[in-house]
């Protein structure tokens, strides 16, 4: 639903930032719970290690306000973020991954330079 928002806005932190994706965080996957055992073994078969998102101070997983479960997937690198990202979502059960390629209009990324909090754009 992101591609149907009139600007797109991303606002990260400074630790955010990676050199190369797939380098330093997974990328979350949402998931139709009756899906997540064939879209786990997709996942896998494209390289990647998928990991069920458990809550914190809660039993059980993560479900989205829609119901679904979210996977958190490592990939070693993703050399072809859009390739990536198209492929995944055309797994049957997948909802959408956190990949955003062409979506975002403004990166916002908050620091701290000399003691002082600032924000910059990208």
């Amino acid at each position: 639903m992101d591609s149907l928002a009139e600007q797109f806005i991303v606002v990260v932190d400074q630790s955010k930032l990676v050199d190369a994706l797939g380098s330093t965080f997974p990328v979350p996957v949402e998931v139709l719970p009756m899906a997540i055992s064939p879209v786990i073994q997709a996942l896998e078969k494209l390289g990647g290690k998928p990991e069920l998102r458990m809550g914190i101070k809660k039993d059980g997983p993560v479900i989205t306000d829609q119901g679904n479960m979210v996977l958190d997937v490592t990939f070693s690198a993703i050399p072809h973020p859009a390739e990536l990202e198209k492929t995944i979502n055309n797994i049957p059960g997948v909802l959408e991954n956190g990949i955003f390629v062409g979506v975002t209009d403004l990166v916002l990324i908050g620091e701290i330079q000399d003691g002082h909090p600032i924000v910059r754009e990208m």
